[in-house]
């Protein structure tokens, strides 16, 4: 009868209360010195998950039968070790300024082969500039956090019932089987996130990430790898039996991982370090200790995130159009997904805007009508994110009432003037700069570069945006007092 060293169950006792004091100090530094809450609350909640390990191994270890440690402490690890992928998923997207930055910056770059071989001649490359393909991304790495929990459920009532038994390795095992598809989902997991790690290789480089990857891989690795390889053994015989109906495997895998602990422990030290959040590195206000403990063990921000990836209505194109962004590479098929989704050029090059939903062709074999024609028949609104040049629609009042639109097959009947800007108070508007320049008579005003840019003409909406623009107001409110409006 099989049974650990008294010795290693002692070793096992010292290197997990060593791994956890590790962190426990670490947690408490990075509190102490928390100025980068959307960071550090992720960075603290991957730490997390060392003394879990240390935790529920140990009590593995002295007891593999304990009904706590068989269906809570075993099963919250194993969902825990799930949401660590997706959190340094999350660390990764906020160093590089989030999501929305990343599509932005990533425009006009040429998609990316997949880096394994069969997927890189089967699927097409990645375009992480596309919301959609950043989504099917964040999905395949935040499957795994989903489906871990049914999976840990299905072993508990397995063990329950007792048709779940890790010595089994028959094709008729029902452990077999769900490792096989745990494997899955964790290899996919993992895939997703080295593609997102790939493609933004160079962005990520400043910030010495390859110390954060190893950590969260290689325990992931461990914890698994180890489990199966010593199964397998088991299963083969190859390992002995240990008395009171315990698994040798088991309790072999799980005394490994304590001692392991501890060079992990160290590495989440170096790679998380709270120095670089000290007030030598950022002189800044912090958060109290308190406060800060309440906001990276509170999990809104995880509903809220979850939420939008499970919907994904949030990842379209009208999201995440900015003005910053170049256009798609000619290879991204995102330029043509644009178009069908009511992205418009003007005719000028230099401005764009989105039309209608309910104006966009749905029909693929009808032709995609230019921004001329789509003035011309009504339903176009201007993005609000593009050039701060005003468009104006064509109003009925500027049509002569004896005209006739329906021109049938006549060019003319999409040919338009320009719009009259009559009526929009820009006279007015110059008047009252003029004498806020002669009122506030500094800041450069005698250089021609600077009285360019006080004379442009802006309309009602964007004076409060103006560097003059609370002078302006305060000289309209004195001349409505006074004489009233112009």
């Amino acid at each position: 009868m099989f049974e650990l060293p008294a010795s290693v169950v002692a070793t096992c006792y010292v290197a997990s209360v060593t791994a956890t004091i590790v962190i426990l100090v670490s947690l408490h530094l990075h509190m102490r010195n928390y100025r980068k809450p959307f960071q550090q609350r992720l960075m603290l909640r991957i730490n997390l998950i060392v003394p879990l390990f240390a935790w529920s191994c140990y009590r593995m270890l002295l007891n593999q039968n304990s009904v706590f440690t068989k269906y809570f402490v075993e099963p919250l690890r194993e969902v825990y070790e799930a949401f660590v992928i997706y959190t340094f998923y999350s660390l990764l997207t906020v160093m590089l300024g989030g999501e929305r930055q990343i599509i932005v910056m990533t425009s006009g770059r040429p998609p990316v082969h997949h880096p394994v071989f069969p997927l890189s001649r089967i699927l097409p490359p990645v375009d992480i500039s596309d919301p959609q393909t950043f989504l099917y991304i964040k999905r395949g790495i935040l499957q795994y956090v989903w489906l871990k929990p049914f999976l840990c459920f299905t072993i508990l009532i397995g063990e329950v019932v007792g048709f779940y038994n890790v010595n089994d390795m028959s094709y008729k095992s029902v452990y077999l089987w769900l490792t096989v598809v745990y494997n899955i989902t964790v290899s996919l997991s993992l895939y997703c996130l080295a593609l997102f790690w790939k493609i933004l290789w160079t962005d990520l480089k400043p910030f010495n990430p390859i110390g954060k990857f190893l950590c969260v891989k290689l325990i992931i690795f461990a914890s698994y790898w180890q489990g199966v390889i010593l199964a397998i053994l088991n299963a083969t015989g190859q390992l002995p039996e240990m008395g009171h109906h315990q698994s040798t495997a088991v309790a072999i895998q799980n005394a490994l991982l304590c001692v392991e602990l501890i060079p992990f422990a160290m590495g989440h030290w170096i790679s998380f370090n709270w120095r670089d959040f000290s007030l030598a590195k950022l002189p800044s206000a912090r958060v109290k200790w308190y406060y800060a403990m309440r906001d990276w063990l509170g999990i809104k921000d995880l509903i809220w995130d979850f939420k939008l990836t499970y919907h994904g209505d949030y990842y379209d194109y009208r999201q995440f159009d900015s003005v910053d962004a170049l256009i798609a590479h000619p290879n991204s098929r995102g330029r043509t997904k644009k178009i069908q989704e009511g992205f418009r050029y003007h005719p000028d090059g230099q401005q764009k805007h989105w039309v209608d939903n309910n104006s966009v062709n749905e029909d693929p074999t009808r032709p995609i009508l230019s921004t001329q024609e789509r003035r011309a028949v009504g339903g176009y609104a201007a993005s609000i994110n593009s050039s701060l040049k005003a468009m104006y629609e064509v109003t009925p009042d500027d049509t002569p009432s004896g005209s006739n639109n329906n021109n049938n097959g006549s060019g003319d009947a999409f040919e338009s003037e320009e719009p009259s800007l009559r009526g929009e108070g820009l006279d007015v508007d110059e008047a009252l700069y003029a004498e806020a320049i002669a009122t506030i008579n500094n800041y450069n005003l005698d250089k021609p570069q600077v009285r360019r840019l006080l004379k442009y003409p802006v309309v009602d909406e964007m004076v409060s945006a103006h560097q003059y623009g609370y002078r302006v107001n305060q000289l309209r409110q004195q001349q409505q007092r006074g004489y009233g409006a112009v």
